[in-house]
């Protein structure tokens, strides 16, 4: 007797609203973020992000109910694409320049992604107008994996005992200088990847010669 397929499951009513929902909000999370790089944060407006993300103005703010709502939404989105990068773990049986050197092309290649620039463009678009908004957003989210590597490493005893954050901002903030602010501030094309290996390159060096273990 032949065997009776099963039935596939079907999405109830609610998992599709669900997804609808949530569509719906990362079309006006998306909208922003075009709206404040295009016209700055305070002359972009909630009809003008409506508009963008095709939904009605109810809608829009049945979901944010405020353009700060919005940049904090745009932040969020930024950690959250940090926190989804590949896991950062110190491994004892390897030379240290590879781990760094890895890590470091992980972390230039998330800075220089158009989704990240443009996250960044917008929520920059703020900041610098309010640094008191600045100085709100808890940045060590953006270094912490880098971070928690660090303290792993000088646990090994291949790094010299030092304060793992500002190790991590050094290492992250010389990155930072030639593979993500030339791009923000100057609307610089992004490194090709012969320049991303010097970048890498130079990096590692500069940060071995300081905190490597003698």
């Amino acid at each position: 007797m032949p065997r009776k397929s099963k039935p596939e499951s079907v999405p109830s009513p609610g998992d599709t609203r669900d997804r609808l929902t949530d569509r719906k909000r990362a079309a006006i999370v998306q909208a922003a973020v075009e709206a404040f790089h295009t016209y700055g944060y305070y002359a972009a407006s909630m009809d003008g992000i409506a508009k963008r993300a095709s939904v009605s103005k109810r809608t829009l703010y049945n979901h944010f109910s405020s353009k700060e709502a919005l940049f904090d939404a745009i932040v969020e989105e930024l950690f959250t694409r940090v926190e989804q990068l590949p896991a950062c773990e110190f491994d004892s049986t390897r030379e240290i320049r590879g781990q760094l050197t890895e890590l470091a092309h992980t972390e230039v290649n998330f800075f220089i992604s158009e989704d990240v620039q443009a996250l960044a463009r917008a929520g920059l678009s703020r900041v610098l107008a309010e640094p008191e908004v600045g100085r709100q957003v808890d940045h060590r989210r953006l270094l912490r994996r880098v971070e928690i590597w660090f303290q792993e490493a000088q646990a090994a005893g291949v790094l010299i005992d030092a304060d793992a954050e500002t190790a991590a901002l050094q290492f992250i903030g010389l990155l930072r200088t030639f593979a993500f602010w030339p791009m923000i501030v100057h609307g610089e094309a992004p490194p090709n990847e012969q320049e991303r290996e010097a970048i890498v390159t130079s990096t590692v060096e500069m940060f071995l010669s300081r905190y490597a273990a003698r």
